[in-house]
C-alpha cells in the first residue's frame, strides 16, 4: 500500500528556498518573455488534435491523464538542441537558440511528444531494446576512482602498495575522451546514464501505450475501482519494435477513490539462465490541468547472474542468483517546476506477481518509492524487502523552459547498518537569457548513510579504507565550474579544486609518494609534501552552506 502523491502544492523543494527560487525563476522568466516577444522563444510544433500537445497556456487535464513532459537524463549530460522536439506542453522552450542543450530537454520532448501523438513511437527510431533491458553495474569516469600507487603511506609507516579502483574520488581534472570533459561531470554522466536511459525508455513505451489508448474510440476510461486490459493492443504496438520480447500484460487502472491511475506493462524476453522480466508501472496522480501532476515511474527487472555481490544464498535457480534491479522515479510537477526523485538498487529473488511485482520484491515509502532504509545485513534474504547492493538517490529540481537545475546524485556499494558516509555530487545550472550561455558549478564530497541522508554534503574523506584509515572528515569539497557558450559544442572547465593526497589529513608528507598526476606511473618523489587545494567554506560556514552560498538549491532526497 501507498499514499498517493499530492500534487497542489508547488514541487518537493525546500521550503525556505522555495519562494526564493519561484521568485528568481520568474524573474528570469520575464526577462525570457520579453526576449521571446522580439522574436524569441520556442514553436507549436503538432497537428495533433490531442489537446494536450498545446505548447503553451491553461491546458485542462486530458482525458487520458498521464505525465506529459517527464523523463529522465543525466543531469550533466548535453545533446543538440536539434534534437529537441518543440511543442512540448507548456514548454516555451527557451534556451534552444544554441547548439548545445541539456540531454533532459531531448528527453522530456520525446516522451510528451509520444504521449501527445506528434511523434509516433514506431517512426522514431528511439527505442533500444538493450537500454530498457539493461543490467550493467554503473561505472566509474577515467579521472574518478583510478588506482593510485603510493609508497611509505604517511598513515601506516612503511607500507606500499596500490589503492584500488573506486577508493579516491576526483584524481584528475579531466577525463581521456577525445574532447575531455570536466571530471566532476564524466563522473555524473558514468553513474547515471545508465539508470537514466532504462527510465527514459520505459518512459516512451508508457507515453505510447497512453497515446494508444486516447485514441483508440473503443476504449474508456476505466471506472473507480477497475482496470481496462490492454495486452492485445500493447502487443500490436510494441512487439515490432521490441525485438525479441513479449508483451505479457498491459493495463491502465484507477483505484477506487478516482485519485491515481495506474499504467502497467509487463514485458519478458529470453529463456533458460538469460529469461528476464521486465514490469514497468507508472502511478500517477493528476490535478487541473496537465502541467500540474505527481507520481512514480517504478520499474522492476528480474533475471539471474553469477554474481555472488549481489544475490542471496536463499535465492537460487539453477545455480546462479535470483535477483532483482529496482528503479522508482518520484515525480512532481507543477507548471515550469519538475521534481524528480531516483533510486535505485539491487534486490534478491525474481518477481511472479501477476499484479505488483514491484511491491512483492522491495519495501516502499507511503509514496510508492523504494525505501532506502530497508536493506539486507547478509547474504540472506529471508522475509525482508531490502536492498542487497549498489543503491543509488538522486534529486534534480529542474525548470523546464531553461533547462536550468539544481541536482543531488548519491550512491553507496553496500549497505552498512546505516551509520556509514554516502558520497555525493552537488550541482547548480544556470542560463543567461541574454547571451544563452550556461553555467554549472559542480560540487563533490560525502554525506550521511544512503539510508537515511537528506543530500547535506558534509566534506570531504581523503583516505575512505587506505592504510591506517579513520575516514576523518574534512570541513572541504571538491569543485569544478563549468560552463558553455551559445555555439559550444561541450563544456568548458574553469576553476578546478580538486587535489588531495589520499592520508587523513588530505596533506602528503616530504616521505610520502603516490602517483598524483594520475598517469598509472609513479615518478621518483612524485606526489612528496603535496598539499591539498580542495575548496575551503568562507568564514565560519560548513560546506552545504557554502554551497547554498553559491547558489545551489538543495532538492529534496527524503520522502
Amino acid at each position: 500500500m501507498h499514499t498517493t502523491f499530492s500534487a497542489l502544492s508547488l514541487p518537493s523543494f525546500v521550503s525556505t528556498q522555495r519562494a526564493v527560487w519561484r521568485g528568481l525563476s520568474i524573474a528570469s522568466f520575464v526577462t525570457v518573455a520579453a526576449l521571446s516577444g522580439c522574436g524569441g522563444g520556442g514553436g507549436g510544433g503538432g497537428g495533433s488534435n490531442d489537446s494536450s500537445a498545446t505548447s503553451s497556456g491553461v491546458v485542462p487535464t486530458s482525458a487520458w491523464p498521464f505525465p506529459f513532459g517527464m523523463s529522465l537524463a543525466s543531469p550533466t549530460a548535453l545533446a543538440s538542441s536539434s534534437a529537441v522536439i518543440s511543442g512540448a506542453t507548456g514548454v516555451s522552450d527557451i534556451g534552444l537558440h544554441t547548439t548545445m542543450t541539456t540531454q533532459q530537454a531531448v528527453a522530456s520532448s520525446q516522451a510528451d511528444a509520444i504521449a501527445t501523438g506528434r511523434l509516433s513511437l514506431s517512426a522514431s527510431a528511439l527505442v533500444n531494446v538493450s537500454a530498457l533491458f539493461d543490467t550493467s553495474a554503473r561505472s566509474h569516469a577515467t579521472c574518478y576512482g583510478q588506482t593510485v600507487a603510493y609508497l611509505n603511506h604517511d598513515d601506516a609507516s612503511g607500507t606500499n602498495g596500490t589503492l584500488p579502483s573506486g577508493e579516491v574520488a576526483i584524481w584528475r581534472d579531466s577525463d581521456d575522451s577525445s574532447t575531455p570533459l570536466a571530471c566532476a561531470a564524466a563522473e555524473v554522466n558514468a553513474q547515471t546514464q545508465g539508470l537514466s536511459a532504462q527510465a527514459h525508455q520505459a518512459t516512451l513505451l508508457m507515453a505510447a501505450l497512453r497515446r494508444m489508448a486516447s485514441t483508440d474510440s473503443t476504449l474508456t476510461l476505466p471506472a473507480a475501482g477497475s482496470s481496462v486490459d490492454l495486452q492485445t493492443r500493447a502487443s500490436t504496438l510494441l512487439s515490432p519494435l521490441l525485438s525479441g520480447v513479449t508483451v505479457q500484460a498491459a493495463s491502465i487502472a484507477l483505484n477506487t477513490d478516482s485519485s491515481e491511475y495506474t499504467y502497467r506493462l509487463l514485458l519478458s524476453r529470453g529463456s533458460g539462465t538469460s529469461a528476464q522480466t521486465l514490469e514497468i508501472t507508472v502511478l500517477h496522480t493528476p490535478n487541473d490541468t496537465d502541467q500540474h501532476y505527481a507520481g512514480v515511474l517504478r520499474l522492476a527487472m528480474g533475471y539471474l547472474s553469477t554474481d555472488a555481490s549481489i544475490g542471496c544464498s536463499d535465492q537460487m535457480s539453477s545455480g546462479r542468483y535470483k535477483v532483482a534491479r529496482l528503479v522508482s522515479l518520484g515525480y512532481n510537477r507543477q507548471d515550469q517546476w519538475l521534481s524528480l526523485r531516483l533510486r535505485a538498487g539491487q534486490y534478491c529473488g525474481n518477481p511472479v506477481s501477476s499484479s505488483d511485482q514491484f511491491g512483492e520484491l522491495a519495501a516502499t515509502t507511503m509514496s510508492g518509492e523504494l525505501d532506502p532504509a530497508v536493506f539486507l545485513a547478509s547474504n540472506v534474504r529471508g522475509s525482508t524487502l531490502g536492498w542487497r547492493q549498489g543503491f543509488v538517490r538522486m534529486a534534480t529540481d529542474l525548470v523546464l523552459n531553461t533547462q536550468t537545475s539544481d541536482f543531488a546524485y548519491a550512491w553507496q556499494d553496500l549497505p552498512l547498518g546505516g551509520t556509514s558516509h554516502a558520497r555525493v555530487f552537488a550541482g547548480h545550472g544556470t542560463l543567461d537569457t541574454s547571451t544563452q550561455s550556461r553555467a554549472m558549478a559542480l560540487f563533490h564530497g560525502y554525506t550521511d548513510d544512503i539510508s537515511n541522508t537528506d543530500g547535506t554534503m558534509r566534506g570531504m574523506v581523503c583516505n575512505w579504507s587506505g592504510p591506517g584509515s579513520n575516514k576523518t572528515m574534512h570541513n572541504n569539497y571538491q569543485y569544478q565550474m563549468l560552463s558553455l557558450g551559445s555555439t559550444a559544442s561541450s563544456w568548458a572547465l574553469g576553476t578546478s579544486h580538486i587535489h588531495y593526497a589520499p592520508t587523513n589529513s588530505c596533506n602528503a608528507s616530504s616521505t610520502m609518494s603516490f602517483d598524483a598526476n594520475g598517469d598509472g606511473t609513479l615518478g621518483g618523489g612524485e606526489g612528496q609534501s603535496v598539499t591539498s587545494d580542495l575548496a575551503v567554506p568562507a568564514g565560519s560556514n560548513d560546506v552545504q552552506d557554502d554551497l547554498i552560498q553559491q547558489g545551489y538549491l538543495s532538492p529534496v532526497l527524503l520522502m
